[in-house]
């Protein structure tokens, strides 16, 4: 007899693990199988570049939720086990073990939470066994078991990750070079000015930053990693490298089995397929946003736990659009980094207050778009009230007639929204 489920979750990330909330909310007996290929219960992978891997939070803290509230609510965990075959005709999965087995599920309902897995570098010596990447807690962990015996580190990539990463690793007193392509870190996300500020705040804190220079060639001896070989030809010593160079969506399951693709797994505003029953959240979602009217991908915390939840619930019974404003956050050393919105949409920028380096910030930035709508802001160390005023400025998309206005701290952003 075939084994069939109700609720069938792929993933065990954060998407994942809060859809198996969003489920349970709404339908407390119908049977929820999630598969995940870490033998690992679903966690949060946020923290794995920051405060985990500068070892300020225990492992425990980094899951979602204790074991024994997955056999309180009857969700069977199917750890260590890979997807390998979807059939959307049949509604079945091939599930493949470790030893080579398989066996077969068929399902009423499915959730594609496939998250990504980072780029690697295809350069000589990338394979050299003191090059990390980072994406499970376990890859957090052997970066910090090799932090244990290394003195000097070097980045690859001045991204979220990579600059989370090089922050982590010169707090702990390691020597830090990032090698950043661009002409400033966070450049896919953040506009120069703004960017050039934090590059200069990483530097003031320890990270030595190398802009518009990328890694040729990693260095070895005998096996053992030596340094990084830069564009330039620059020779940087080292015993650590960590590349964080982004993430690729893992589609190729949704692709096989037809469903439509366009970098991540094409959904609509309640995060459903066109196939009816089948949904997509998280890293691997490409979804529509009733806000900005177009799809947008996000690879971030608050999106992946909201899509989450909001999926669960819709793959229950509910028909909830996803109309929340896209959120991301970093931390970096004693400042957060909070951004709002559509980076993409920034045709024009204000600044509101002045960038301090000794209080860590104290300033926002706007996004506008052609039509004086605000696209995004970025904020640090804003106050949390005229913060709330501003994604509410940006989600409700008012034209702001005198878009001046936002750069003047003696008005009050309220009177936008009246």
């Amino acid at each position: 007899m075939t084994d069939h489920t109700k609720y069938l979750i792929i993933g065990g990330g954060l998407a994942g693990g809060y859809a198996v909330q969003g489920i349970r909310k709404l339908d407390t007996s119908g049977r929820l199988v999630l598969v995940t290929e870490e033998n690992e219960l679903p966690y949060d992978r946020v923290p794995l570049s920051k405060t985990y891997l500068a070892g300020r939070l225990s492992r425990e803290s980094v899951f979602l939720k204790k074991p024994d509230f997955y056999s309180e609510q009857r969700v069977e965990i199917l750890a260590g086990r890979s997807a390998s075959k979807l059939d959307i005709s049949a509604r079945s999965l091939v599930i493949s073990s470790p030893d080579g087995s398989s066996s077969e599920i068929t399902f009423e309902r499915l959730l594609l939470a496939t998250g990504g897995r980072p780029k690697r570098l295809r350069i000589p010596g990338g394979d050299l066994s003191g090059v990390h990447y980072l994406r499970t807690i376990q890859d957090s962990e052997s970066i910090k078991f090799a932090m244990e015996s290394s003195y000097k580190a070097v980045v690859v990539g001045g991204g979220f990750i990579g600059c989370e990463v090089a922050a982590a690793l010169a707090s702990k007193g390691l020597q830090t070079t990032l090698l950043e392509l661009g002409q400033y870190v966070l450049n896919l996300a953040i506009d120069e000015e703004t960017g050039r500020w934090i590059t200069e705040f990483l530097t003031r804190n320890g990270v030595k930053v190398l802009t518009g220079t990328s890694a040729s060639k990693i260095l070895g001896n005998g096996g053992a990693l030596t340094g990084v070989q830069t564009s330039a030809n620059e020779i940087i010593e080292a015993d650590l490298v960590v590349v964080g160079v982004g993430i690729q969506p893992n589609v190729e399951l949704a692709s096989e089995a037809g469903l439509r693709t366009d970098d991540g797994i094409v959904v609509n505003e309640y995060l459903e397929t066109e196939v009816e029953g089948v949904f997509a959240a998280g890293d691997a979602a490409r979804f529509y946003s009733p806000i900005f009217e177009k799809h947008l991908r996000v690879e971030h915390y608050d999106v992946a736990v909201k899509h989450g939840r909001l999926a669960g619930g819709n793959m229950a019974g509910q028909r909830q659009a996803f109309s929340e404003l896209p959120h991301f956050f970093s931390n970096l050393f004693n400042i957060r980094i909070n951004v709002y919105g559509d980076m993409t949409e920034r045709a024009r920028k204000l600044r509101r207050g002045v960038p301090d380096f000794a209080k860590g910030g104290g300033f926002a930035q706007f996004y506008m778009r052609g039509d004086k709508r605000i696209g995004a802001f970025l904020e640090i160390g804003r106050p949390l009230d005229e913060v709330q005023t501003c994604r509410r400025l940006v989600s409700s998309r008012r034209v702001i007639e005198d878009p001046s206005r936002l750069s003047d701290e003696s008005y009050d952003l309220n009177q936008l929204l009246t």
